[in-house]
C-alpha cells in the first residue's frame, strides 16, 4: 500500500468534483458509496453524483492538510475541504472538515465513504446550531414539535414543492406555496403575516424549503419556522399525509 496511492485518488475525486465529471465516480466510489453532508443528510453513490446534474457548479474545490492513516486495507484520509460553489443560484461556498474512508479493491483503491462538517469558523464564534429561536429569526422545529403544533391547531404548513408533488402526498393539512411564486401568491394562501408558519420540502439536501422561508421572511412574515428534515422524514417514522398517489 502506498499514501501517495491515497493521495492521488483524493486529487481524482476532488477534480472530478471540481468539473462535475459524473462519469468518473465509477473509478473512484464503491458501488455502496455513502457521502455524508454538512447538515447530515446521506446520499449513494448515484445520488452523489447526481448532485452535478442540476445547478451546482463548483468554481473552486482542494482537499488541504491531507493526513493519511492504514487499517489494513481501509485508509482514513482527514483534511479540509475549500470550497467556492454556487447552487439554485445561491452562494454555497465556505470551508468544510472532510474525512474520507478508501478501501483497497485489488490493485486499486475506491471512496467507500465521505463526511463533511463545518463550515469551519473562527473560534469563539457561536455553533450553528446555537441559532435565534424567536419568531422570524431563522428558526427550525423537529417532527415531534410539528406533530404537536399540528394536533393542537397551533400553526400553518406550507409545502414548498411544486404542484405535481404536493398533490402526490403531502403534510397533514399542508398549504401549497413555492418560493418563485411567492412574491404574487403569499398574500392569498397566508393572509395573516403574523401567523405561525411551518415550511418543509422534501430532505435537507432540498433547498426549496430554506428558499421559501426565507421569501417570506423578506416579504414580511414575523413567524416562519422550517421543518429542515422534510417530508422523507415524516413518511419514515409512519405518519400520516395527505394526496392522491398516482
Amino acid at each position: 500500500m502506498s499514501r501517495q496511492q491515497i493521495l492521488d485518488l483524493v486529487d481524482r475525486w476532488a477534480k472530478a468534483e471540481l468539473h462535475g465529471d459524473v462519469g468518473a465516480y465509477d473509478d473512484l466510489l464503491t458501488d455502496d458509496f455513502a457521502g455524508i453532508g454538512p447538515v447530515g443528510f446521506s446520499l449513494t453513490k448515484q445520488q452523489w453524483a447526481g448532485r452535478h446534474q442540476g445547478p451546482l457548479k463548483n468554481h473552486h474545490f482542494e482537499i488541504h492538510e491531507r493526513q493519511v492513516r492504514f487499517h489494513g486495507d481501509t485508509a482514513i484520509v482527514g483534511g479540509v475541504q475549500e470550497q467556492r460553489t454556487t447552487a439554485m443560484g445561491r452562494d454555497t461556498s465556505g470551508s468544510f472538515r472532510v474525512t474520507l474512508v478508501a478501501v483497497r479493491a485489488g490493485d486499486r483503491w475506491l471512496i467507500a465513504n465521505i463526511q463533511l462538517s463545518g463550515p469551519l469558523q473562527d473560534p469563539g464564534a457561536p455553533p450553528p446550531f446555537a441559532r435565534d429561536t424567536r419568531p422570524g429569526a431563522g428558526a427550525t422545529i423537529s417532527r415531534d414539535e410539528l406533530r404537536s403544533a399540528l394536533a393542537g391547531g397551533a400553526v400553518t404548513v406550507v409545502d414548498a414543492l411544486p404542484e405535481p408533488a404536493y398533490r402526490r402526498r403531502h403534510l397533514p393539512g399542508a398549504l401549497n406555496l413555492t418560493a418563485v411564486d411567492a412574491p404574487a401568491s403569499a398574500e392569498d394562501v397566508l393572509p395573516d403575516r403574523a401567523a405561525p408558519i411551518v415550511v418543509y420540502s422534501t430532505d435537507p439536501a432540498c433547498t426549496r424549503g430554506p428558499d421559501l422561508a426565507a421569501e417570506l421572511k423578506r416579504l414580511g412574515y414575523q413567524d416562519v419556522r422550517l421543518y429542515a428534515e422534510g417530508i422523507e422524514d415524516w413518511t419514515r417514522s409512519g405518519l400520516p399525509v395527505e394526496g392522491s398517489p398516482a
